[in-house]
């Protein structure tokens, strides 16, 4: 009998610990909406930026691919009009964390973005309150930066950047 506990031990073991991580991409790509059934991540994905409002998602026009250096249709009627570049936070001089996600607008048209920042210690429990919202403008086929400062000094260890468009 121990024999058989040990082995149900050893597969619990590792069913929980197979397949359990999820190997989620960072860098330059579409925005992926929160909600999306074809999104890899469940929940707060942790030091990263998310576009909340699907409008953004879904373009039928024509977008500019920068690693071809040409305009090319999406596929089913489905681009994202903005993609997330880069995203990444530093301390400052004073120990507040600052986080900045670059934006990339792939249309033809200005568009008027909002973003905000939660924050988060490092157990991931949220340390402030969210930030107000704050207006980015990206010109046709242009970059921009979004970039905040946590108000604590200590105890922060984890962002999450929300990205809807302006109103």
């Amino acid at each position: 009998m121990p024999r058989k506990l040990l082995l149900i031990a050893l597969v619990g073991i590792l069913g929980s610990s197979v397949g359990c991580t999820v190997d989620v991409p960072e860098g330059a790509g579409p925005a992926v909406r929160v909600n999306d059934p074809r999104a890899p991540q469940a929940g707060i994905r942790y030091d990263s930026v998310v576009v909340l409002d699907k409008s953004l998602e879904n373009w039928n026009g024509k977008v500019y691919d920068p690693a071809f250096a040409e305009y090319i249709w999406p596929n089913k009627g489905r681009m994202s009009r903005i993609a997330v570049e880069a995203t990444n936070s530093r301390r400052t001089p004073t120990d507040t964390l600052e986080v900045w996600a670059v934006l990339r607008n792939r249309t033809d048209q200005p568009i008027q973005l909002e973003g905000r920042t939660h924050f988060f210690d490092a157990d991931k429990t949220p340390a402030e309150g969210p930030t107000a919202w704050k207006r980015v403008f990206l010109p046709a086929q242009s970059v921009a930066t979004y970039r905040e400062l946590s108000t604590q000094v200590r105890g922060i260890g984890h962002y999450y950047i929300e990205i809807r468009e302006g109103r």
